[in-house]
């Protein structure tokens, strides 16, 4: 820790398929347990190096501070004042707050920003007992209790990171004021549903961790989603994005959050809470054929009481890594002012 204040897809030798059908959980993490095992032996021959969380996770102008919860420390950035504007990160292989790091600089200037890591990954503490929904958003409510002092916030999130702050905006609304949700696949229950494969290897003692480190956290198979999965466009994959990712996947403990999600314990009834939400919605959809469901915005248009559905283009599920600029003006636009850049690219 660093100073704490479907198309197939090849990897290797082995195809993914998973893509060829409508896709589940973890969308295009999907693969045959005999092929993840055997590709995870192959690469275990190749030892990897841990290295210590890169400086480039978070800008150089927010601070990096600790927050006590309930489940656990969360490691957060901080910088500006005004209403707080909280931005909640995906669950992938080396999620972290560095997903937004690009596009909240611009919101220095007018809100108090906060990134944090979500318990369990990057830089935040990662339990043996991986957090579920639930835990999540208790955690999330006794960090915003602490660093906000009461002050509700604005939230964005991303992926299955959207189910988190929904649940967090239903059972503590005064922490909430308003939601932006970026491509919250996790808010669609045929993209929850844990494919047997997986499910039966995240509950497999010692083979679990193994295959982790030796298939799901290796660079070709990060590469290899982010290709697919997490941008549209795969030219815009830096290495920088590719080594905070592949470090952040390959700290201490880090499989412990991802093998619980894969276990299915980030999983709830979304549907029933959707009617629940007073808060102000906005959905930024990508338009990406082949990567979601066609229908989800209008579905959770007509589901959530005060929701709108903004076109965010063609984007991967990294869209606030693929198009930062893109996101800071679909978001200030959100916020109803102009944009206030802090010259943080």
């Amino acid at each position: 820790m660093r100073n704490p204040e479907s198309p197939l897809l090849n990897t290797g030798t082995v195809v993914w398929k998973s893509w060829q059908k409508k896709p589940a959980l973890g969308v295009g993490l999907g693969v045959g347990l005999a092929g993840a095992v055997a590709l995870a032996a192959r690469y275990a021959f190749q030892r990897a190096v841990r290295q210590p969380i890169p400086d480039t996770i978070s800008p150089a102008i927010f601070a990096t501070r600790i927050a006590n919860t309930s489940h656990g420390e969360i490691i957060y950035h901080i910088s500006g004042a005004g209403e707080p504007l909280l931005f909640l990160h995906g669950i992938y292989p080396g999620a972290s707050s560095y997903e937004w790091s690009r596009v909240y600089p611009a919101f220095a200037v007018g809100h108090e920003v906060i990134a944090p890591d979500l318990i369990g990954f990057a830089e935040s503490e990662r339990p043996r007992q991986g957090l579920d929904a639930d835990a999540h958003a208790q955690a999330l409510a006794d960090f915003l209790y602490a660093v906000c002092a009461g002050r509700p916030a604005r939230v964005a999130a991303s992926g299955f990171g959207a189910a988190i702050a929904l649940k967090l905006a239903v059972q503590h609304p005064d922490l909430v004021t308003s939601l932006i949700l970026y491509a919250p696949i996790g808010l669609d229950a045929s993209l929850r549903r844990i494919p047997l494969g997986l499910n039966t290897l995240a509950h497999t003692p010692l083979l679990n961790r193994f295959v982790y480190r030796n298939y799901f956290a290796r660079k070709p198979v990060i590469r290899a989603w982010l290709a697919r999965y997490g941008f549209s466009d795969a030219s815009a994959i830096t290495n920088e994005i590719l080594d905070v990712l592949v470090t952040c996947a390959n700290q201490y403990g880090a499989e412990h959050a991802m093998l619980a999600f894969l276990r299915g314990r980030l999983l709830y009834d979304v549907k029933s809470q959707l009617p629940r939400i007073t808060q102000p919605v906005t959905v930024l959809w990508p338009a990406s054929a082949g990567r979601f469901p066609d229908d989800l915005p209008q579905r959770l248009g007509s589901a959530i009481p005060h929701c709108r559905v903004v076109s965010a283009g063609t984007l991967g599920a990294l869209g606030a890594l693929e198009a930062p600029e893109r996101l800071r003006v679909l978001i200030d636009e959100v916020l109803d002012g102009p944009i206030r850049r802090a010259d943080v690219a």
